[in-house]
Formats: C-alpha cells, structure tokens, sequence
C-alpha cells in the first residue's frame, strides 16, 4: 500500500508548503496537494477557497492578486503560499505527484507544467468536468467522493478514470474487489490511525492519504490479523 502524503503531511510542517513536501518528499511513495486559479491567474497551492483559518487574510484565493498572496505567510511558520509551478521541480523524481483541482479549467497549464518532469503524476478531483479536461495519457485520473459508493464508481467508469480516492469510511473488502475488477486503483483518505491503515491494507486498499506517514505500516497484508474499521 503507498503511502500518499496529504497536503505534504501537516503533522510535520505547514500544509501545502513547500517546507512540507521536502520532509514529506523523504518518507511518502507520492505528494497530494491541492491547486486553485487566483486572482491574477496564477495556479495556486491552496486547499481552501477562504484564506482566513491559515492566514491573516481575509477573503477568497479567487478573488486575491498572487502579489498579495505571495507575501503572507502561512499559520505561524514563515512559509509561504507557492505557485504549481515553484513546487514541481522540488520533488524527487520516484515520487508520485497528486494534484487536487478545486475546480475546472486548468487542465491545459497543468499538462504543459507537468511535461517537464518525470514524476507519476495523478490529477484527483470531487468535480467530473474538471477530470474530463484532461487529455494527456501520461497522467492518471483519480475520481474523489465521500458518499454512495456504488453510484460514485458508475460515474468514475464513465470519466475514464484509473483510480478512485473515497473517504476510508466507505471502504470494505467486496468494494475493493470490485472495483479492482473493473480496473479502478483505490486510494483512500485521510487515514487517521495505523490501526485504520492495518485494515485497509488487508482490505487491499492501494494507496493511503494521510496527514502523517508513520500511521503506515509495512508488512505485508498477508501477516495482518483480520480486523475491521470501528
């Protein structure tokens, strides 16, 4: 099972900051991190659309010029909001690339950036049009829900998607059969606990997002006692 840190695991450093994925970058099979369009165009590293609960900003990152937003800093670090393009040549070349888009149109910039590096690059997105502007072979879709499992992979199928990244509470051993059998990779997330990253590689769970690497074990499943997710 991969490990997949999300937002660069904000345990050890500030999330989606480029201080966060070089820590992160040494202990994860792949960096998830999440990208926006700002005011001025720019594609931006940044999970929330409101700036306010990580910075001293008011206001919206769609709504805000990058000359401001590059000038503030994120929580109490010194760490900096980044651009996509500042963040892709700073992981290794065996690590994975995970990028959330929060919403469409961005796909075109994404692939040209993207054919600069060598890196696994896989696009996750809540929204289906935002996956479907995707056209590039070389980087993998990944279908993200958190409810209606059965619904969510018919619609998963139907964008082409090569992965499907639902909310662990949803994930049982028939559903990753199944969607195994009909050529979905599953990448789960968050994964809280090692406990929880126990069952779900037993369960056959590829990947696992998480906040902090150490929740994943490595044995493999086959030595896991059988447990279920309370």
């Amino acid at each position: 099972m991969e490990i997949i840190g999300h937002r660069g695991c904000p345990v050890y450093g500030p999330e989606n900051t480029i201080a966060a994925f070089k820590t992160a970058s040494e202990y994860v099979d792949m960096i998830e991190l999440d990208v926006q369009r700002c005011q001025t165009g720019e594609l931006v590293v940044f999970h929330d659309t409101a700036l306010s609960r990580l910075t001293q900003l008011d206001g919206a990152v769609p709504a805000v010029p990058w000359h401001k937003l590059s000038s503030v800093t994120i929580g109490d670090s010194t760490a900096t909001i980044p651009r996509l393009s500042d963040v892709l040549s700073i992981f290794p070349s065996e690590v994975g690339i995970n990028i959330e888009v929060k919403h469409g149109g961005m796909a075109e910039e994404i692939e040209s950036l993207v054919e600069t590096i060598s890196n696994r690059i896989i696009v996750s997105s809540f929204i289906p049009h935002a996956l479907t502007e995707f056209t590039t072979d070389t980087i993998e879709c990944g279908y993200l829900f958190d409810s209606e499992w059965e619904s969510q992979i018919e619609i998963a199928q139907s964008l082409g998607c090569d992965a499907v990244h639902p909310a662990y509470e949803l994930v049982t051993p028939e559903r990753i059969e199944k969607a195994h059998a009909s050529g979905l990779q599953v990448n789960a997330w968050t994964v809280p606990d090692t406990k929880t990253a126990r069952v779900l590689q037993q369960y056959g769970v590829d990947g696992a997002i998480v906040d902090d690497w150490t929740v994943v074990e490595t044995p493999h499943p086959m030595h896991v006692e059988t447990q279920t997710i309370a």
